[in-house]
């Protein structure tokens, strides 16, 4: 783990309806350009944002994507109100020797961290939810709620606010697609050999915070280690 360069991604502040959209347009990205192989590249157009990525054509790829984003969702969904973090690393795979023979071992040299915080809904689609409407209908003869008072005007302030945080996701977006790219092409050093012919050169998985992922399990092993470092040798015997 030495080695391995790691890229921290500019947190994505995202209505949970676009979670899955955002997550699409970067992974992809940044598998895309670390498939080194013979790629037939995919064009996709993004169906939230003006925003046209590229696939490496590979079912097994975009299998496994949609079902780790699948997971981050199910995550996000029970504790909506905190940061949530995804992990894509490339590995490569080694032999090593073991006590009773050999074994492969994951050596990690790239890691993608994205971070994801949640925004409520914006007006509009409050209004439109059982809820806001039950109480637009409870004002009753003490007159309608301040949205339906303000009429056209109202109407007319919500659609400005939906169009301008659209504008800052958008922005968001594209910005943390443009660091992908300039991340891939500066920083080349760290890649391993490229040994296979496949579309996708280097194996990878995807990670979500708070699962039982090398991770943690690196955290743990250095808190130990600054556990022995603190401690208090024994006093030598003379």
């Amino acid at each position: 783990m030495a080695n391995c360069e790691a890229h921290n991604l500019p947190v994505l502040e995202l209505e949970p309806h676009q979670v899955r959209e955002a997550l699409r347009c970067v992974l992809h990205t940044i598998i895309f350009n670390r498939a080194l192989g013979y790629v037939v590249p995919k064009d996709v157009d993004s169906e939230l944002f003006d925003i046209t990525y590229a696939q490496c054509g590979d079912p097994g790829v975009e299998a496994k994507v949609e079902s780790r984003i699948a997971d981050f969702c199910a995550q996000i969904d029970k504790r909506p109100a905190e940061l949530h973090q995804l992990q894509l690393s490339f590995y490569e795979t080694r032999r090593r020797q073991a006590w009773f023979g050999t074994q492969d071992e994951r050596l990690y040299w790239e890691t993608w961290v994205l971070s994801v915080l949640l925004l409520q809904p914006d007006l509009g689609q409050q209004q439109q939810q059982p809820g806001a409407q039950g109480a637009l209908a409870a004002s009753g003869p003490a007159g309608p709620g301040p949205q339906a008072a303000a009429g056209p005007a109202g109407a007319q302030g919500a659609q400005q606010f939906r169009a301008a945080r659209q504008c800052r996701l958008q922005s968001a977006l594209e910005e943390q697609l443009g660091f992908v790219v300039r991340c891939v092409n500066d920083r080349r050093d760290h890649l391993p050999p490229v040994l296979s012919a496949a579309a996708v050169t280097f194996p990878f998985d995807i990670t979500l915070s708070g699962s039982s992922s090398r991770g943690s399990l690196q955290g743990g092993l250095q808190a130990v280690g600054k556990m022995l470092l603190k401690a208090t040798p024994p006093p030598v015997l003379g």
